[in-house]
């Protein structure tokens, strides 16, 4: 009882400190036990086969091809795409079939995970039964360390048979151990097709009995030839063929327009369709995807960053893999790249926010606030300095935070973590399939309606067309505006070079222009596909320094929190859009090495800051 007792107040420790916004938290929410998330998935999906379709039009006709190349939008995933081109209408008078509830699946790939290293084997049970306990139903495919798809020496084949078989075995423990269920699944899931050599199948069934009996199938990559030879299946061939068999099984029924028709899990009885929404590697080898430099990716736009990244990466095999998941599944899944090390908490963060650990930036605090009030102070200086010197913090789940009984001394107990706080991961890689960019200097080469309609649609407001577009135009003739386009204009980053020159107090050590934010937006049609996640990253190349303001009572405020270096608050002022406080943003560059080469690398000086937030003052309002 008392195990089970620190079970409990583990996993709810675990899920307050993945800290959600109450969007992101909602979001979860539907997607366990409510249908808001399907309809977000719906809309989706039938934007993506409008532009599937005007694709396939524009191939037709060669008149087409130059106006849909400036229309690049996302690219739907492989099966999800061929299915959007086959969507038919349902007969008006069709007896609709009753709508089965979705099951939230994570299908998980445990790569270099041995049977004999209990530590990690314990890990890694307590990650999946946490990921169970909050509603997520896992599938787990253990990937096998091997290049082959079985040969070598009896001997060989037997020792990887063995090996595999037991990892599947003591995982299955391991869950057991931390409070969930699991079943070992080592035959009959892989087969090879009798009509065409050499091609791999997967049998879904077995899955879906499991998942209907709220088990986790634990799957092992074994395929028997025609020789009735057992023989270990190659990652590369096993990872693509599970995550292709499942996104068969979750297709609708009726098309990306009906997605409420989805068939049953087979397997399952009828009682559950399968909502495919995060895939996770979970790798004994790395915690996340890394440069040969050393640099880290917290976030990844496969779309956009593939190429660029591929050459340089360290672990190359693991992003081609997600890579090729990824285009089969849903545009909307995530995907994550984590250790078997890391703590439940940090990949329990990952499917409950689907936010990149690491991309925030430690809060300013109050040394930054003291900053602000007088640039002479010395020791407000020496804080911002030491501030920008700051790097990433490791992830510290609250579970390992001591906590105290009233009334006793001691502290009670924590369940015994089974690596070091110091040598634990704190980080992970998130993967989106993403979106193609386009960036503009200019107003007058991105389509003007539609920018307009995408930020009309994003703030709910009318936008003053007239008088914003005309403000962007002398802006470019100063300091120079940037428009960065994501997908068919379905995100957009507006950032401005607002002059700063004669706000600074006679300082002629201020930089002339700063890079000020002024549009952040996202259609409500694409939200939950990692949109804001990619224009910020995109922001954060195009601008290493930037300020931007928000309405103090903006629902927005704490997604700005998490990601600016520092803030201010400003007192209401009878400015021409009424009576408004406002609350200041700005991260600057913390390279050191990139300062010293450029102006525009530079860290924000206090000075420039309050230099900055009187020019944003100034800035007119955009919205009627």
């Amino acid at each position: 009882m008392q195990g089970r007792n620190l079970r409990e107040r583990e996993l709810i420790l675990n899920v307050l400190s993945t800290v959600p916004s109450p969007r992101e938290a909602r979001k979860f929410l539907n997607s366990v036990y409510g249908s808001e998330t399907m309809r977000s998935q719906r809309a989706f999906e039938e934007q993506q086969a409008r532009l599937a379709a005007e694709q396939q039009q524009q191939a037709e006709n060669p008149m087409q091809r130059e106006d849909g190349a400036r229309r690049r939008g996302l690219v739907a995933g492989e099966i999800h795409q061929r299915h959007a081109q086959a969507t038919r209408s349902v007969r008006a008078d069709e007896e609709e079939d009753p709508v089965l509830p979705r099951r939230l699946t994570a299908l998980v790939f445990v790569d270099g995970l041995a049977g004999t290293d209990h530590q990690a084997c314990k890990r890694v049970g307590k990650q999946l039964a946490q990921m169970q306990r909050i509603g997520v139903s896992p599938i787990v495919l253990l990937v096998a360390n091997t290049n082959s798809t079985g040969g070598g020496a009896p001997a060989v084949r037997g020792s990887k048979y063995r090996e595999i078989i037991h990892t599947a075995h003591a995982l299955a423990d391991a869950i057991e151990q931390e409070g969930g269920k699991a079943r070992p699944v080592n035959d009959a899931v892989f087969y090879t097709s009798p009509h065409v050599r050499g091609q791999l199948s997967v049998d879904p069934e077995l899955l879906g009995s499991a998942l209907a009996q709220y088990l986790i199938p634990i799957v092992t990559p074994l395929v028997a030839d025609s020789s009735l030879h057992v023989n270990v299946l190659d990652t590369n061939q096993a990872a693509p063929a599970m995550t292709r068999a499942l996104a068969v099984s979750a297709l609708p029924r009726h098309g990306v327009t009906d997605a409420d028709g989805s068939p049953p899990m087979p397997g399952s009885g009828g009682q559950f369709s399968l909502l495919l929404a995060r895939l996770v590697l979970l790798s004994g080898r790395v915690d996340g995807l890394c440069a040969n430099d050393g640099l880290f990716h917290r976030f990844v736009n496969l779309e956009e960053d593939y190429a660029s990244i591929e050459q340089q990466c360290r672990d190359r095999a693991t992003l081609q893999l997600m890579r090729t998941c990824l285009a089969i599944l849903p545009p909307t899944t995530a995907g994550i790249v984590a250790s078997v090390h890391s703590d439940p908490s940090l990949v329990l963060k990952g499917l409950i926010s689907e936010r990149p650990v690491g991309e925030s930036v430690p809060r300013r605090g109050a040394a930054g606030a003291a900053s602000l009030q007088s640039s002479s102070d010395s020791s407000s200086n020496a804080a911002l300095q030491q501030q920008r010197r700051l790097s990433v913090p490791d992830y510290k789940p609250i579970a390992e935070y001591p906590f105290v009984k009233i009334g006793e001394e001691e502290k009670a107990a924590v369940v015994p973590a089974a690596l070091p706080t110091s040598t634990r991961p704190g980080r992970f890689t998130l993967l989106r399939h993403g979106f193609r960019i386009q960036r503009h200097t200019s107003v007058n080469t991105c389509s003007q309606p539609r920018l307009r309609e995408l930020l009309e649609a994003s703030f709910g407001r009318q936008l003053d067309s007239e008088r914003y577009f005309e403000r962007l135009r002398a802006l470019e003739l100063q300091g120079g505006i940037e428009i960065i386009i994501a997908g068919d204009y379905q995100g957009a980053v507006v950032v401005t070079h607002e002059d700063i020159s004669k706000q600074g107090d006679g300082n002629t050590g201020l930089r002339s222009h700063l890079p000020y934010l002024d549009k952040f937006a996202v259609l409500p049609s694409v939200q939950g596909t990692g949109m804001a996640d990619i224009l910020w990253a995109q922001l954060r190349r195009a601008c290493p320094s930037c300020m931007w303001r928000s309405r103090n009572d903006n629902g927005v405020n704490k997604w700005y929190f998490d990601r600016s270096h520092g803030h201010a608050r400003s007192a209401p002022t009878a400015a021409a859009d009424g009576a408004t406080r406002w609350v200041f943003f700005w991260y600057q560059n913390q390279n050191q090495n990139q300062a010293a080469d450029s102006a525009r690398f530079s860290a924000l000086s206090i000075d420039e800051v309050q230099a900055g937030i009187r020019a944003a003052q100034n800035i007119p309002p955009s919205f009627a």
